[in-house]
């Protein structure tokens, strides 16, 4: 009991940690906090502190296992209820984000046809999984996982080799990638201005969190969440099997009930519920990370694996670029949108600064919004689909 207690405050409190040292230390800022989480997590994992024993170990499993069921869907919730569409313009975003989702879903056709006798038998979850994952983010490739019931050793495989990819794809975009784009597709969104990363990114979004009045907003945001995860599980349980909860009815039912509450003006207030929902995120990304045995994990997969990525982000860019000249969208809009579905909103402003393009910032936030509100549909949606195969 003693030792989950303290393997729990452990899961609790580490990503804060993370986040400071990552605020503090460049070479860490630059890694990031899921990255470094990560690797705190496996060398937790694998430095003999864990039982070997296994009984003790079977039963520390199913206390992660425990702890990584609540996380996700009471981290959806959270998420979600920051989107607001009424900024969406049908014109330019709009068409972006339907021709990047298209890119994205083609691209992991191709890759999956490729490489599924490479993969192992979850090559079709894994495909559906990073579809969600390059729609929406982490929190879609967690809620996928649950939903379809892929293994932690192929969860971990998949989330390291894409925040390598994703890296690289950062740096081809900063490093020219975006003039490449504009070459190609001759226009962009508007005059380049200097954008200002500050104005637009908190350097320490958690900072204020223990302010009275954003406490109260954070105790609203839990309760929302408990309620809409409560229905769902309601729901779930309804469409399972001899009682079990379908995880496909959960998920699915999260969501949609999130964003039908997104119609709330108090909801829509809350300024803290992304944040707080990526908060849970980061602590999903350490439990998994504590559960990956590195001498069960097969790293002749993991090559195919990085490669399998790598197609699926560097072809949807350019299909998406190639698009978007077709169509006539600006080049500005079509690379913000591809920048926001893989790598989520986060990295938007740094995108748009590198353009010194202001006025592509919402764009990208709420294409990256829209892109985790349907991720999860679309995952399911491409596991169906490949299983036709």
């Amino acid at each position: 009991m003693l030792s989950n207690i303290l393997l729990l405050l452990f899961y609790l409190f580490a990503p804060a940690g993370i986040l400071f040292i990552c605020r503090k230390i460049r070479i860490f800022n630059k890694i990031g906090p899921v990255l470094t989480l990560y690797l705190l997590g496996v060398i937790v994992a694998n430095i003999g502190i864990f039982p070997s024993e296994s009984n003790e170990h079977d039963k520390l499993l199913k206390f992660q296992n425990s702890i990584s069921e609540v996380l996700v869907p009471l981290a959806l919730p959270m998420m979600l209820f920051g989107c607001n569409f009424k900024k969406f313009s049908l014109r330019k975003s709009l068409g972006a984000l339907v021709i990047g989702i298209t890119s994205v879903m083609i691209f992991v056709m191709i890759g999956y046809i490729a490489f599924r006798n490479n993969l192992g038998e979850e090559s079709t979850i894994m495909s559906a999984a990073l579809t969600g994952q390059y729609l929406g983010g982490a929190a879609n490739l967690a809620a996928i996982k649950q939903m379809l019931g892929l293994s932690t050793e192929n969860f971990i495989i998949l989330s390291t080799c894409n925040l390598i990819v994703s890296f690289f794809y950062l740096m081809f975009l900063m490093g020219g990638g975006v003039k490449l784009a504009r070459r190609i597709v001759g226009t962009i969104a508007s005059q380049e201005q200097a954008v200002n990363i500050a104005e637009y990114t908190e350097e320490n979004p958690y900072k204020d969190f223990g302010k009275t009045e954003n406490l109260v907003q954070l105790v609203k945001i839990l309760f929302a969440s408990i309620i809409v995860t409560g229905i769902s599980v309601y729901i779930g349980t309804l469409w399972g099997n001899e009682g079990n909860i379908s995880m496909i009815a959960l998920i699915l039912s999260i969501t949609t009930i999130s964003l039908l509450l997104t119609c709330w003006k108090e909801v829509r207030s809350w300024d803290k519920s992304y944040d707080s929902g990526m908060y849970l995120i980061y602590v999903f990304c350490l439990v998994m990370a504590t559960m990956a045995d590195l001498s069960s994990i097969d790293w002749q997969q993991s090559i195919h694996v990085l490669i399998f990525q790598a197609i699926i982000i560097f072809g949807s860019l350019c299909l998406t670029v190639l698009m978007a000249k077709l169509f006539r969208i600006d080049a500005d809009t079509a690379v913000i949108t591809s920048d926001t579905l893989i790598n989520s909103p986060i990295c938007v402003p740094m995108i748009a600064a590198t353009m010194k393009n202001k006025d592509v910032i919402v764009t990208g936030i709420t294409n990256g919004l829209a892109g985790y509100a349907i991720g999860n549909y679309i995952g399911f949606l491409m596991f169906n689909l490949l299983n036709h195969f």
